[in-house]
């Protein structure tokens, strides 16, 4: 199954970003970026089990900066 990355700029915004969207009914986990870019900073990314979109928007709305998203199956 294809999963999206949500690529955040620290390790601790992924844990905060992660047990946020845990709390939010979100089967999530954090995962260290492979071939990370200077761009994404530490290089930590948020995977969920489903609705990326709005797992990310929540992320945005509790100011968890998110750098990017990737696709996944790569």
């Amino acid at each position: 199954m294809k999963q999206d990355r949500i690529v955040v700029s620290s390790v601790t915004y992924a844990i905060k970003g992660r047990d946020l969207l845990r709390s939010k009914g979100f089967k999530a986990y954090i995962e260290r970026s492979h071939g990370r870019l200077e761009t994404d900073g530490c290089g930590y990314s948020i995977y969920v089990d489903h609705d990326t979109d709005r797992a990310e928007q929540i992320l945005r709305d509790h100011h968890i900066r998110v750098v990017r998203r990737m696709g996944g199956g790569a």
